[in-house]
């Protein structure tokens, strides 16, 4: 049985979301779209969850980095240049509105590809707004453990907004090394 807006495919669904403008229809595009998105950041954030209490753990684990690009540029570079798309870091709410402009705009992928896509993007060109961000963004962006993630938080409410990134260095137990790596992912 074959729906407007989704074919199916032997590996699984396949989103595609053509723009079309049907008289008061027009919405229906943006909204499996946006749908199908949201869908598949619950389902990232739940299993995320899941593998921090060590559940499930084969059926959970994330893609390796290797596929992770390859999903990349396979679902993003047909219509436009990577290092266009990640010439500036977004924070996980402006990846989360690129991806779903790209569904709408005709990206096509399964929802899992979406998923790695996405925390691929967070983890490796994501922006964290270090004073107001929760742990678990803290920690997608950054790649810290979960302890480490809430000392950062615990810290700032203590000790008040970091200024700089060599205000969060002062957070007892983070690697500095990767606090310097990483410091255009962080907004103050």
């Amino acid at each position: 049985m074959s729906r407007p807006g989704v074919v199916s495919r032997a590996g699984g669904i396949r989103y595609t979301f053509p723009a079309v403008h049907l008289n008061r229809w027009t919405w229906l595009p943006s909204a499996i779209a946006f749908t199908a998105l949201v869908g598949a950041i619950v389902f990232s954030a739940s299993h995320a969850s899941a593998r921090e209490r060590g559940q499930d753990a084969a059926a959970t684990a994330p893609a390796s980095d290797d596929e992770s690009v390859r999903l990349f540029n396979r679902m993003c570079s047909e219509c436009h240049d990577s290092k266009r798309i990640v010439a500036r870091r977004r924070t996980s709410s402006e990846w989360e509105t690129t991806l779903k402009d790209m569904i709408t705009e005709g990206a096509e992928g399964t929802e899992k590809e979406f998923v790695a896509v996405f925390n691929y993007l967070v983890r490796t060109y994501g922006k964290v707004f270090i004073n107001t961000a929760p742990a678990t963004e803290i920690r997608a962006v950054l790649g810290v453990t979960p302890a480490q993630a809430d000392a950062i938080v615990a810290y700032r409410k203590e000790n008040g907004p970091f200024a700089d990134a060599e205000a969060v260095k002062k957070v007892p137990g983070l690697d500095l090394k990767k606090i310097d790596e990483l410091a255009e992912a962080l907004a103050f």
